[in-house]
């Protein structure tokens, strides 16, 4: 969390970022300290970990020693006053175990507790860690309730954000009209195929609109076939995947985002879109639809169904200026919940309080 760690440190306070060693170069950071530290393991990700293999547990114990070493070292040093974990494994047992009491805080961030909580004994170990946390905060609305089921404690809405960057110049022009724009991987879990039968739909009934698809994925093939098949190449364009700041020209340049995920929490797209001031149509999965309903975005779209998603598209065309005016008053409030600064401010509003 890069951006949240600078706006930590541009409200005074000295951060310093605990993480595990890895290969290969290593970014600088002007605005706070990154202390890594060795263990035996790699780049593989902890929630691919089978707590059945011999070798995973090894990797797993060595990543704990290491780990709680380093941090009770870290504490001593630098005299640290407050710890956030992110993620409540392995980080917030790492805390749980060197950190004095009522001085650490969990950030649970999807995995962790959709995946470990779950498990036998691992489950127990997390509602501990949890429990006994000064703060909890969560990443998703769902996810904060799973957490205060979990741990029966108070658990706060803190989503993750990220700035977007200075935009590039785009690779692929837009064409007149509407454009549309889809940025994801391209498999059925985003909807990347509803949302292609959707436009080809709009494209159908004569409307003047275009959809750029950043992103690439197992479906992108079969996709493209379909539009060509369908004679639409030129009015769907496949970019695969872009750096962010394309990400953040078409942002700047398309009229509406569509995220039609069949299954989601709250992608780091929607948060995206906010800061460009860009319309967005999204399905009702996860929070977004809670999002949508609470703070007045266009109604949400049942997930999987490409015909209600056509509509709603057309409804966007036929009267965009409505649509555009309606989302800038929930833009406003949104942004009081998805910028790293509120974030920051939120964090440390929790821990200076009690």
């Amino acid at each position: 969390m890069p951006g949240f760690a600078s706006a930590l440190s541009r409200r005074g306070c000295h951060v310093t970022v605990l993480t595990p060693d890895k290969a290969g170069p290593k970014d600088k950071c002007d605005d706070y300290q990154v202390r890594w530290f060795r263990w035996t393991g790699g780049s593989k990700p902890l929630v691919d970990f089978s707590l059945r293999s011999p070798n995973d547990l090894w990797l797993i114990a060595s990543l704990l020693r290491s780990g709680e070493r380093a941090l009770r070292a870290l504490i001593t040093e630098e005299r640290i006053e407050a710890t956030l974990a992110l993620w409540a494994l392995p980080a917030g047992y790492l805390a749980w175990r060197a950190c004095p009491p009522r001085t650490y805080s969990v950030w649970a961030l999807g995995s962790d507790i959709h995946t470990w909580a779950r498990r036998p004994l691992v489950g127990s170990l997390v509602r501990r860690v949890l429990r006994d946390a000064h703060h909890r905060f969560a990443d998703g609305i769902e996810l904060g309730k799973e957490v205060e089921r979990i741990s029966g404690r108070d658990c706060v809405f803190m989503p993750t954000t990220r700035k977007l960057p200075t935009a590039a110049p785009l690779p692929h022009p837009l064409n007149k009209g509407i454009n549309f724009l889809f940025v994801g991987r391209l498999e059925a879990v985003k909807g990347a195929d509803v949302i292609v039968d959707a436009m080809l739909r709009v494209l159908e009934s004569g409307a003047d609109a275009s959809l750029v698809m950043c992103g690439a994925g197992s479906m992108q093939a079969t996709l493209e076939a379909r539009v060509n098949a369908a004679g639409k190449g030129d009015r769907i364009a496949f970019l695969s995947s872009q750096h962010a700041a394309v990400i953040a020209a078409y942002m700047a340049s398309c009229d509406c985002l569509v995220i039609p995920s069949r299954n989601e929490s709250i992608p780091i797209v929607f948060s995206e879109a906010l800061q460009a001031g860009l319309p967005m149509l999204v399905t009702d999965v996860g929070d977004m639809g809670e999002l949508a309903r609470r703070h007045g975005l266009a109604a949400p779209i049942p997930p999987a169904d490409a015909g209600a998603l056509a509509a709603a598209m057309q409804r966007f065309i036929a009267d965009r200026d409505t649509q555009v005016s309606a989302y800038r008053k929930a833009r406003t409030e949104l942004l009081q919940i998805f910028d790293v600064d509120a974030t920051a401010d939120r964090y440390l509003a929790a821990i200076e309080s009690k």
